[in-house]
């Protein structure tokens, strides 16, 4: 992300095959995320027109739904915990 970077610098990178790293470079070109040029005998990638916008949205979406939820069961955890507690008391006397 930080600059541009040819295939077989990515594949090195990520310890992946050039045939590996083409099929995936391909795939994120089709989506417009990454953008390659060929100079001479080297495809270079940058980061493509369409940002990921629409997918952190709906990440973030999903992030913060979740995030409630878990925040209810650890209210309702706490009440048991709390409820557990003050039975075992009571039993005890």
């Amino acid at each position: 992300m930080r600059a541009d970077a040819s295939i077989t610098d990515l594949a090195e990178r990520f310890h992946m095959t050039l045939t590996g790293m083409r099929k995936h470079i391909g795939i994120l070109e089709q989506a417009e995320l990454v953008a390659t040029e060929k100079v001479g005998r080297v495809r270079t990638c940058r980061l493509g027109s369409r940002r990921l916008e629409e997918e952190l949205a709906w990440i973030e979406n999903y992030r913060q739904m979740w995030a409630a939820r878990f925040d209810a069961l650890d209210t309702v955890i706490e009440e048991l915990k709390r409820k557990e507690k003050r039975d075992g008391r009571k039993q005890r006397k």
